[in-house]
């Protein structure tokens, strides 16, 4: 394994690079995630107004400084456009054989495991997980979880 990752691997305990996996997984879903927040947000489950003779309701159209405050405030919304925009940038900076590899990996609808990709790409297994460290390792630095060292 090269110096820079075994730096990664001490910097990221391994269930952490699982949880970097994971991340890039849900943003393969974050913008339809992101749409359904937002309707959660803009129209909230409430109870029957007993009003079955669909005479006038109760319910007062909020106006659209509430609802904007509203999305601000909600923690998972914001979770969710963090993830796209770290996604986003380490997706970016990736290379051509970068960009390969994680589309293999995260976008193909076969879902393919590493050991899979190694093989259709002729690489090692060790080969193919240093790519996926080098992988993981931009969007740890897209979420502030490791810095960039520039001596490496």
């Amino acid at each position: 394994m090269t110096i820079r990752g075994e730096r990664i691997i001490q910097q990221l305990s391994k269930s952490r690079l699982l949880e970097l996996e994971e991340d890039f997984k849900e943003y393969q879903q974050v913008n339809t995630n992101i749409a359904v927040r937002v309707v959660a947000i803009e129209h909230p489950w409430t109870e029957s107004d007993g009003n079955p003779e669909g005479g006038r309701s109760s319910i007062i159209i909020k106006p659209q400084e509430i609802l904007t405050i509203k999305k601000d405030e909600d923690k998972e919304l914001q979770r969710l456009f963090n993830l796209k925009d770290d996604c986003e940038r380490a997706i970016n900076k990736m290379s051509d054989e970068q960009l390969m590899i994680y589309n293999m990996r995260f976008v193909n609808s076969d879902y393919l495991g590493w050991r899979e990709i190694a093989d259709r790409l002729n690489y090692s297994v060790a080969g193919i997980y240093k790519k996926r460290y080098r992988i993981l390792e931009l969007l740890a630095i897209e979420k502030g979880l490791i810095s960039v060292d520039k001596n490496v």
